[in-house]
């Protein structure tokens, strides 16, 4: 059974691959501006935040705008931030982009990349800022773009509307 990537797995995924460091979950960044603000996981002594985000971090404009903000916040404080779309999945390549190229860490994917879950929010139902972040996105993690074009194009065979996966301003990429 394949099992697709949520914040609890991130978290499951890094203490198996990380035993030795510690990801704190869901606490507050000490110095942080707000404290109220607690990303999904911290490690302090590789100064690393990894956010997992859902849907609701494309669909919901206030939730992008205080992302953008809570990012500011923790790279001053010397954090590196990495976020991690939904649509996205663990993988070796993943590894690398959070943790830089000469990572000899190891994962094997057991989901694929895209909208592949029925239950998955589809790009039509995102805020134009949300919209953005996706295009944003799609080039942020290139290598997987294809998969999750692939997937789009899965998506609209399945729903036999366009319009129900896509809005107009990304119609182009089923082009690509």
């Amino acid at each position: 059974m394949s099992i697709y990537l949520t914040e609890k797995r991130l978290g499951e995924i890094l203490r198996k691959l990380l035993p030795k460091h510690e990801f704190i979950h869901d606490r507050s960044v000490p110095n942080s501006q707000n404290k109220r603000r607690r990303p999904d996981y911290r490690n302090d002594d590789l100064q690393l935040i990894i956010e997992f985000d859902g849907d609701s971090h494309y669909c919901k404009a206030g939730r992008i705008v205080n992302d953008a903000i809570k990012d500011a916040d923790y790279e001053t404080l010397g954090y590196k931030v990495v976020r991690i779309p939904y649509f996205v999945q663990m993988n070796n390549a993943v590894l690398r982009y959070i943790f830089g190229e000469n990572t000899d860490l190891k994962y094997t994917q057991e989901y694929p990349h895209g909208f592949i879950d029925k239950k998955a929010i589809l790009p039509a139902d995102f805020c134009e800022l949300g919209i953005e972040l996706f295009k944003s996105d799609i080039e942020k993690f290139c290598l997987f773009k294809s998969e999750i074009i692939n997937s789009i194009n899965v998506k609209i065979k399945e729903l036999g509307n366009i319009d129900l996966v896509l809005p107009k301003s990304l119609q182009y990429l089923i082009c690509l």
